[in-house]
């Protein structure tokens, strides 16, 4: 049996407390982008604008959608789906220069 040769070790893993007080920041942060585009004119009027070419309008058709409620969810999912990646890189770039500044 080969021996696997962890690269962190017992130093490397992170805590309960750690995970969930990323899982909140990301979350919160998460909300908050989301309600950037609700408040501030030119994200909203960009979201808008995607919503508005045929590569989402072709989204509708991919997945069936023929109400007004469907394409209301599909917007508001895309919204929330963005939000989340952009909060996730913001948390990432935030946790790397946090740990390069305590070395």
């Amino acid at each position: 049996m080969k021996e696997r040769n962890d690269v962190g070790g017992a130093a490397g893993e992170v805590s309960i407390t750690t995970t969930l007080v990323r899982t909140i920041g990301l979350v919160g942060l998460t909300l908050v982008l989301a309600l950037l585009i609700r408040f501030v004119p030119f994200l909203s009027h960009g979201v808008q604008w995607v919503a508005g070419t045929s590569a989402w309008q072709g989204l509708y058709s991919l997945f069936g959608i023929d109400t007004s409620l469907g394409r209301e969810q599909l917007i508001l999912i895309g919204i929330m789906l963005c939000c989340f990646i952009v909060a996730l890189g913001l948390q990432t770039a935030l946790t790397y220069v946090m740990l390069r500044l305590k070395r």
